[in-house]
């Protein structure tokens, strides 16, 4: 059953700025979709027109088959996560977490039953007396999410939640999260600009850029078959190799002197990409091109070696190469690649479409 749709959603404000010219998305129940992006690309807009704390200027969004644009927040059973937390400092865990509870008239002995069951399952009983100030940032967390999951909403909201914790703890939390999620089986729209956080947490993607949904679709299809330049570059990390280039009958020509041969019907201005865990190591001999090494990072598992593609006219082409296990290049030394075509992208210049 379809839980959630966003029908041609916009947003203009006064000014005359559009953040949203027109977004279509429909959620199924249970789904986790994740809303992804850089800075300013409108995915916390979307989400909190979805909350009902922006206003929809265009297009229709219902819950569960209920028309929503006008009601408010409250009235549209949803239960929002913040990135700050948004905890009252004053108050215990347990006051927390029951509060909208309470808010809402429910009887104290269901309280008491639902916060002492979210608090098990979050692993925060023995906190329930304490203040937020006594917590770490991945308690508060828990606790926020906490009281998002006694209220049993038909949707929950997640901006950013994760961004104030360490490293390490968001690992953790992102794990905790998708667990929680699957457990309960409740649908999730979740807003972050990591698209690693993205990648490991949603069912479905929602890139968007400039506020429109570039492409959705499950991470697995955006990693292998990117609709557009932006998407590959965002999608994966390190980020997809794009270089300009230009299909001839003789195949992508990068350079006057390189030209990678390929049977192709399209001809003109492309972006020819390929993956840095793609490209492997060759010889002179077998290798389609030569990179001379700038800088090497040695992370222990994997190598990521960076460099400029070596011919007398690439215009020093930059290009990435990920590498499994320890190497140890010397740099300003050449490496030979080899490009398996398997594992190009190709995109139309002018349209920066897919081909």
């Amino acid at each position: 059953m379809t839980d959630v749709i966003l029908e041609k959603v916009g947003k203009t404000y006064p000014n005359g700025y559009q953040a949203i010219p027109s977004v279509d998305l429909s959620i199924e129940e249970g789904e986790f979709i994740v809303l992804v992006g850089p800075s300013g690309c409108g995915k916390s807009t979307l989400l909190r027109m979805v909350a009902g704390l922006e206003s929809i200027s265009t297009g229709e969004l219902r819950i569960r088959g209920e028309r929503m644009n006008e009601k408010e927040p409250a009235e549209r059973d949803i239960a929002m996560v913040f990135q700050n937390y948004a905890l009252y400092p004053h108050m215990s865990v347990y006051d927390n977490m029951a509060y909208g509870l309470k808010n809402r008239g429910i009887a104290k002995n269901l309280i008491e039953e639902k916060v002492s069951d979210v608090a098990k399952m979050l692993g925060l009983t023995e906190l329930l007396q304490r203040k937020p100030r006594q917590l770490s940032g991945g308690q508060r967390q828990r606790v926020a999410m906490g009281r998002a999951m006694v209220r049993d909403p038909k949707v929950f909201l997640f901006d950013e939640p994760l961004s104030n914790l360490d490293a390490k703890l968001r690992v953790q939390m992102r794990v905790e999260i998708r667990q929680l999620q699957r457990k309960l089986g409740t649908t999730t729209l979740y807003v972050t600009h990591d698209q690693v956080e993205a990648m490991t947490l949603a069912d479905r993607l929602v890139v968007l850029n400039k506020g429109k949904a570039e492409q959705i679709g499950t991470p697995m299809d955006l990693y292998n078959k990117p609709a557009t330049p932006f998407v590959a570059a965002f999608i994966g990390s390190p980020s997809m190799n794009l270089i300009d280039a230009t299909l001839t009958e003789q195949g992508v020509k990068i350079s006057e002197a390189l030209t990678l041969p390929l049977s192709h019907q399209h001809r003109g201005d492309i972006v020819w990409g390929i993956r840095p865990e793609h490209l492997e190591v060759s010889d002179e001999q077998n290798g389609d091109f030569a990179l001379r090494i700038q800088a090497v990072e040695s992370l222990g598992a994997e190598t990521l070696i960076h460099g400029k593609i070596e011919t007398e006219s690439a215009n020093g082409e930059s290009m990435v190469v990920r590498l499994s296990g320890p190497h140890l290049p010397d740099v300003n030394s050449l490496m030979w690649l080899t490009a398996p075509m398997s594992h190009w992208h190709l995109f139309d210049a002018k349209t920066q479409q897919r081909l």
